[in-house]
């Protein structure tokens, strides 16, 4: 990753940094791009507070705001704010750089650099741009040798493990040394990662049994890390030492790393040459998943193109859900990957164990789907099959007609996607899912999503508000936030476990980084209330920066709004009584069963008590709701958000407490 420091490294650039202190402290800061304009230019307003994080920041030295005190301030508080990598000021020296510039720069923690009179902010754009480039072609090639490992059936179990030992110490530049329940030792050693270190046997044990999946420890210069492999204790262990900490991408790799290593172990262990190929296409699938639904569009599409050229140089996509019982989960993806000739990615869901994942390509000449309703019989689908052969809807068809023809089958379908935009695909098709279960129907193409409470709230003060909520995240590591917050939106639709397998990341990664933004927000994020304010402020936050407003301004305590405020507004009142009044359809009294399940945190126990029915007569309320508001309430998290802030809008249920409905700076203070 290009960082400050390296770009400093290149003479050719001529940047140096101010000072000492700067080139200390921010050296290792990470460099994505360059921005070569005034941070604050009329045409780029809408971009400062996303399109500047980790880009390094290039003026001349004739920009009029270098030496204005007041316009300085404020355009090196916006490099702050937005997360800048520094700030680059070219053609000058040290001693021509203006005081009010480095005293603000040093106030707010930005680093300052000076360029020689050749440099050019493209050349510097350009260096940029290759090592990164560089960077993603190196993963793509250790993902790859790592794999490699695994689809060469005429290896010995020994010589593949050792060799993708062998990798893996390479791509950490530390050591790797594997311990089966037996104590057999295979190493690793290379001359970057120093001597190997002997964690104590009691932990080695623990890991061993399943009590816990791994462990970190210091000894003395060396970082340590222990992790469990296999599916089923007892388990092998994963024992890596580094000479310096571990970062976010050294954990990636080993994350990827353990995966690999818990499939070929598994593989071994089989006698059939053909169960260890199947189980080798299966973790390419989901590797190439993986990286697409985490933003590595590029890196997914270069290493899935040689098993689905046809996917992955399609226009846009499709994502289907395809849900069925978890044993005969297998049976059903051999039969779609078989059926479908790898003209579509078919693979496990890593959110539900009980889901396949299903990508098909779209090509603009492609018909569109049938309407949300049930599926044609097989005799009437299998002419249209062929009929439209050669409009590119055929690999969707035959799709179709497969969901058709096996009882207890399920699918939700997105609408065309780019590939860049899997995961939001990912969620159209899941709420389409989520229709066909309480519709009964076999197929649901997504609606088109009605609005939801942001689409009501005054952007500039939805947006305000939803800002001075997160502020305190600003704590957060630029290289690090993106992620974080990426685990945290996964955790309040789906559970822990799933969140874990979707990122890559271990489960006490998750828990951890759930902690930290718990402790930030000063929230409790396993209470329902909590997770429905953190989930609008995330979904505020998501929407195109407003023009900045001036009625109440962010940094303004007395002019701040806060949820009570918002929620108490027209806009808020009329979502809620169009959300709320779905209900109207049913006589029963399911608002009352609801404002009870929803204060007792969707305890169905306690709102049988509260409301003096049965409990199946809860469950009854609760399906009927599902139905009526096109979502599910029972065993899904990030469903139940909007209940709850429609409930209190209208005064159902008072089930926000007043610390949540506080200004944020307000509730902070009293936290």
């Amino acid at each position: 990753m290009p960082s400050l420091g390296s770009l400093c490294e290149k003479p050719a650039l001529g940047l140096r940094f101010l000072d000492a202190v700067d080139r200390n402290s921010f050296r290792a800061r990470a460099v994505l791009g360059v921005w070569l304009s005034d941070p604050e230019s009329e045409r780029n307003i809408r971009l400062l507070d996303t399109g500047l994080r980790d880009l390094l920041v290039i003026v001349a030295p004739d920009q009029p705001w270098l030496t204005d005190p007041a316009a300085a301030e404020h355009r090196i508080r916006i490099l702050a704010r937005s997360g800048a990598a520094g700030l680059a000021i070219m053609r000058t020296t040290p001693q021509d750089v203006p005081e009010t510039v480095l005293v603000n720069a040093r106030k707010h923690g930005v680093p300052l650099l000076v360029g020689s009179e050749e440099l050019c902010g493209s050349e510097v754009a350009q260096v940029v741009s290759r090592e990164r480039l560089r960077e993603y072609e190196d993963r793509a090639q250790q993902l790859e040798e790592m794999l490699d490992q695994i689809r060469r059936p005429g290896r010995q179990g020994h010589h593949r493990l050792q060799t993708l030992l062998d990798r893996l110490a390479k791509a950490v530049e530390g050591s790797v040394r594997l311990v089966d329940p037996h104590k057999a030792v295979l190493t690793s050693e290379l001359s970057a990662g120093g001597p190997l270190v002997e964690p104590p046997a009691a932990m080695v044990e623990r890991i061993v049994g399943g009590e816990v999946g791994a462990a970190s420890i210091n000894h003395g210069k060396h970082s340590v890390r222990l992790y469990s492999i296999g599916y089923h204790p007892p388990h092998m262990v994963l024992i890596v030492v580094r000479d310096q900490d571990f970062n976010e991408s050294t954990e990636k790799i080993i994350a990827r790393s353990t995966v690999l290593l818990s499939l070929l172990i598994r593989a071994e262990e089989m006698d059939s040459d053909q169960y260890r190929l199947q189980q080798t296409m299966s973790s390419m699938r989901a590797a190439v998943l993986h990286l697409a639904l985490n933003g590595l569009t590029q890196l997914a599409q270069e290493i899935g193109q040689s098993l689905y050229p046809g996917l992955f140089s399609a226009d846009q996509v499709r994502v289907h859900l395809i849900t069925c019982g978890e044993r005969e989960l297998n049976a059903t993806a051999s039969k779609l990957e078989n059926a479908l000739r790898q003209r579509a990615l078919v693979v496990r869901s890593p959110f539900r164990s009980d889901q396949l994942f299903v990508v098909t390509p779209e090509w603009p000449s492609s018909l569109p789907l049938p309407p949300s309703s049930s599926l044609p019989s097989s005799s009437s689908s299998s002419s249209s099959s062929s009929s439209v052969e050669d409009r590119g809807t055929s690999v969707v068809q035959r799709l179709h007609d497969l969901v058709a023809d096996v009882p207890g089958l399920r699918m939700g379908a997105s609408h065309p996607k780019p590939l860049a935009n899997l995961e939001e695909a990912h969620r159209e098709a899941h709420r389409a899912l989520t229709m066909a279960g309480n519709s009964q129907e076999k197929l649901v193409t997504a609606a088109r999503e009605e609005p939801g409470l942001s689409f009501f709230l005054d952007p500039g003060a939805g947006q305000a508000w939803a800002e001075a909520f997160l502020r305190p995240l600003d704590a957060l590591a630029p290289t690090a936030r993106e992620s974080i917050l990426r685990t945290i939106d996964l955790s309040l639709r789906f559970s822990r476990l799933d969140v874990a397998k979707a990122t890559g990341s271990h489960r006490n990664t998750v828990a951890a980084r759930i902690a930290k933004v718990s402790e930030l927000l000063a929230l409790d994020l396993s209470c329902l209330p909590d997770r429905a304010v953190l989930s609008l402020a995330l979904e505020l936050r998501a929407l195109p920066p407003h023009t900045p407003h001036t009625a109440h301004p962010a940094n303004a305590v007395s002019g701040e709004r806060s949820l009570g405020d918002l929620l108490a507004d027209d806009g808020a009142q009329e979502w809620a009584r169009i959300y709320l009044g779905r209900l109207d359809a049913d006589r029963r009294e399911l608002r009352r069963t609801l404002a009870a399940w929803v204060a007792f945190g969707g305890n169905v126990e306690q709102t049988a008590q509260k409301v003096g029915v049965h409990l199946k007569t809860v469950r009854n309320h609760l399906r009927a709701a599902e139905s009526l508001l096109n979502c599910r309430l029972l065993g899904t998290p990030g469903h139940t958000h909007d209940l709850v802030l429609a409930m209190h809008a209208l005064g159902v249920a008072q089930v926000l407490p007043d610390h949540l409905v506080r200004s944020p700076s307000r509730r902070l203070r009293a936290a």
